[in-house]
């Protein structure tokens, strides 16, 4: 720097651990990274939250099942109406599961991320929405099944 040993505010201090290299490297300050508490009670509610919706989606599909199997006509098709939903509730459970975990290993490991996720939250939506389009489906096909056989059985 010009002035002997002397090392002043803002003076570079570079390490040539190389002599014969010509690019002298950056001596870097090592500090620990404090990861606030906030960021870990963060990917809980945001895990909370996922398990909320996995369990009111588990607990339609057991009421609709429940509702259509204690009645004395009921049908495969009737209790499928229910039981459609349960493998999406799965899906959202083990989504959560899976991210509560791998963020909880990116937070202690203190990587940079990418922390959101774009495609799991997609592909949920559209295995829910396929089976609210089955359930319709279904539900369709028993009431126009069960009109046509009323019909059948007045004419009768």
């Amino acid at each position: 720097n010009g002035h002997g040993d002397v090392v002043g505010v803002g003076d570079n201090i570079s390490v040539n651990p190389n002599p014969n290299s010509l690019s002298p490297m950056m001596k870097q300050r090592q500090a620990a990274i404090k990861i606030e508490p906030k960021v870990f009670f963060s990917n809980e509610r945001t895990f909370l939250a996922w398990l909320h919706s996995a369990v009111l989606l588990a607990g339609a599909s057991i009421a609709l099942t429940s509702k259509y199997s204690n009645r004395n006509n009921s049908s495969l098709a009737n209790q499928l109406y229910g039981i459609v939903l349960l493998p999406v509730a799965i899906a959202f459970m083990v989504y959560a599961m899976h991210q509560y975990g791998r963020r909880s290993q990116m937070i202690r490991r203190r990587a940079p991320g990418p922390y959101e996720d774009i495609i799991g939250p997609s592909v949920l939506a559209v295995a829910l929405m396929l089976s609210i389009v089955v359930q319709f489906s279904l539900k369709l096909y028993t009431t126009l099944t069960y009109s046509r056989n009323f019909n059948v059985v007045a004419e009768n």
